[in-house]
């Protein structure tokens, strides 16, 4: 059911961005790049003869950008000299907001405080060492008006033992006391279930995560690593006030 449903929503994310239908130009242009691939969605950018497209790869929805003739593909970021605003950044986060959002409170683990100033979404590893230092400090975190959702990155892949450790916790009776428990280092009894853990690791990829842990913030930008509670909390003042 998990796998069905939040499949499903991660290609609405991606295709409802746009419903511009790419030409055959540069559809043809795509495909003798990457016969696997298909172009989820086009739009309009400041260049003339430049469409900005969303492809669909093995590694989720990528921006690029490609002349109108299908000829000439750009892989980078635009950036608007003026403003100084990153075009490219912008639509990856409105992506990813898309991406994290589908995950509803039964889809997730929530570490939420009943203050909450910001809401972060975290990509995690049971085995991973900065996951396990930054779930040592949650309730700092949380004190502080951070809350956690946590979505799982089995970095090792679908068939691995994170994979299976990260089945066991969603599994269990008391999610979060099982969570707490795993990133101990406690060994809980296998368990299976129906659940959403490849979902969320599809949504990771897509996301452009390459690491845990991965700090998607409610706006959709991506911040790669572990920082320390009152760093973190400086880091969100700065970039959720833009």
């Amino acid at each position: 059911m998990y796998k069905t449903i939040t499949t499903t929503a991660l290609m609405l994310a991606v295709t409802a961005i746009s419903a511009k239908e790419p030409s055959k130009a540069i559809k043809e242009g795509i495909k003798n790049l990457a016969p696997t691939a298909s172009v989820a969605s086009m739009e309009k950018t400041p260049i003339n003869g430049i469409k900005e497209i969303v492809i669909n790869s093995g590694r989720g929805g990528e921006v690029y950008y490609i002349s109108d003739d299908g000829k000439y593909l750009l892989n980078g970021n635009m950036i608007d000299t003026t403003s100084r605003e990153d075009l490219t950044e912008n639509k990856k986060s409105g992506i990813r907001k898309d991406l994290v959002s589908k995950f509803g409170k039964n889809e997730r683990i929530d570490f939420l405080p009943k203050e909450m100033k910001y809401h972060i979404y975290v990509f995690t590893d049971i085995d991973c060492g900065y996951c396990r230092k930054l779930h040592n400090q949650i309730d700092e975190y949380n004190k502080l008006g951070i809350g956690v959702s946590y979505l799982f990155y089995p970095r090792a892949g679908l068939k691995s033992p994170a994979y299976d450790k990260a089945v066991t916790v969603w599994c269990s009776d008391n999610r979060q006391e099982a969570m707490t428990n795993a990133k101990s280092g406690i060994s809980l009894e296998n368990k299976t279930c129906d659940n959403p853990i490849e979902a969320q690791y599809k949504a990771g990829q897509s996301a452009g995560v390459t690491g845990t842990p991965a700090i998607v913030l409610e706006n959709g930008k991506l911040m790669p690593g572990y920082l320390p509670p009152e760093k973190l909390l400086q880091r969100l003042n700065i970039m959720m006030a833009k």
